[in-house]
């Protein structure tokens, strides 16, 4: 004689396991659901005539100090997805921007300025991937709205890397040997700037963002990303 034992779920687990399964499937299958995560961005004002900046994203004021012109936030974790940024000065006066954020990637945001006055919040991409370690890795950004012509960059050497690099442009990232000056200048000038090759160290990565009005205060400011 043979037996045969038999297991039943509860008619609730059972339930239970097919409302699991309904939800998995349309999470699956939906387009519209949107991947959460968090980016990180770092901030800066790139306004000579400005100071005492206060940050806020999506209407709520970040608890930073106020940056003046020329001053840096560290990486701060923000949700992706869209999000409005906004500088508010000393007499709460706004200037912003809704900007997209993909989730794990890392971003610089500035402040800026044109000729006339009219603020703008810009963002750039950051590629933080590992560099060579006895090279520095750089980005060069052009933030001055006064020079036609743009801004050129070559290493001591003569070898030129940068050309015309007008108002609001990123260069490509660029590997340089690190203790070689880098020579600046707007593009039709004789006035020779240098970032001393001391100021890179090896195995770093540098946002370099220019400033100035004439080409005598024509200056490089170097961010460590790193």
């Amino acid at each position: 004689m043979s037996c045969s034992t038999k297991s039943f779920l509860p008619a609730r687990s059972i339930i239970l396991l097919f409302v699991v399964f309904i939800l998995s499937s349309c999470k699956k299958n939906d387009p519209g659901v949107v991947v959460k995560g968090e980016a990180k961005v770092k901030i800066v004002n790139a306004v000579q005539t400005e100071s005492g900046q206060n940050l806020y994203v999506d209407d709520q004021k970040v608890e930073i100090n106020a940056l003046n012109f020329g001053e840096t936030s560290d990486y701060l974790k923000i949700f992706s997805g869209s999000r409005k940024i906004g500088f508010k000065d000393g007499n709460n006066v706004a200037t912003e921007a809704e900007i997209n954020f993909i989730p794990s990637i890392t971003y610089t945001t500035f402040l800026v300025s044109d000729r006339t006055g009219k603020k703008e919040v810009i963002n750039f991409e950051d590629n933080l991937s590992n560099t060579e370690n006895d090279k520095a890795k750089i980005k060069l950004i052009n933030l001055t709205p006064y020079f036609n012509t743009g801004i050129s960059v070559s290493v001591q050497t003569g070898t030129q890397f940068v050309n015309s690099l007008m108002y609001k442009e990123a260069s490509n990232y660029f590997t340089v040997d690190t203790g070689l000056n880098l020579r600046f200048n707007v593009v039709g000038s004789t006035n020779i700037k240098t970032i001393a090759g001391t100021d890179l160290q090896p195995g770093k990565i540098y946002t370099i963002w220019f400033s100035g009005t004439t080409t005598a205060t024509l200056e490089a400011h170097i961010i460590t990303d790193n």
